[in-house]
């Protein structure tokens, strides 16, 4: 990472958010998502610094594009002819792919639920704290990390 651009280095990672960032019920990654050239705007750069970051991270070998039949597109007229292209990263080696090492092995890791499944504690109007009630109990928490990190050896 710290031989790419700045804006490479954001162009990969919204190409990592919308692969591996997303799981199916199973918690399988997508292989590969269509991603337009206005949702790379949306990380801050503009057409030209997208298309020079997509081009250097092609140079590196970084990631794949495809169209909807999986047909490579390595140079910018096929892209140019293509109506939609499909980012994928390069494949990772499954062997040394810690996420799949702790899946598999119940004993090495702990697998985190999904954002999405972890449950919110929702409170109605009448039940919610004031400011100031949520000021103090952000603070108590703070107090008693921090006597625990002190306390860790």
């Amino acid at each position: 990472m710290i031989d790419l651009s700045a804006s490479a280095v954001r162009v990969y990672l919204k190409i990592a958010r919308n692969t591996y960032g997303w799981r199916d019920p199973q918690g399988n990654v997508k292989p590969r998502d269509w991603i337009s050239h206005s949702q790379f705007s949306k990380v801050g750069l503009s057409s030209r610094s997208v298309t020079t970051a997509i081009t250097e991270l092609l140079e590196l070998d970084l990631i794949t594009l495809t169209d909807d039949y999986g047909n490579i597109l390595n140079n910018p007229q096929k892209r140019k002819n293509a109506k939609r292209i499909y980012y994928a990263l390069k494949t990772i080696n499954k062997e040394n792919y810690t996420l799949d090492k702790a899946k598999n092995d119940k004993n090495k890791g702990q697998i985190l639920p999904r954002t999405k499944e972890i449950p919110l504690q929702k409170l109605k109007a009448n039940e919610r704290l004031t400011d100031q009630e949520r000021m103090q109990e952000i603070l108590q928490n703070e107090e008693e990390k921090q006597i625990k990190r002190d306390n860790w050896y």
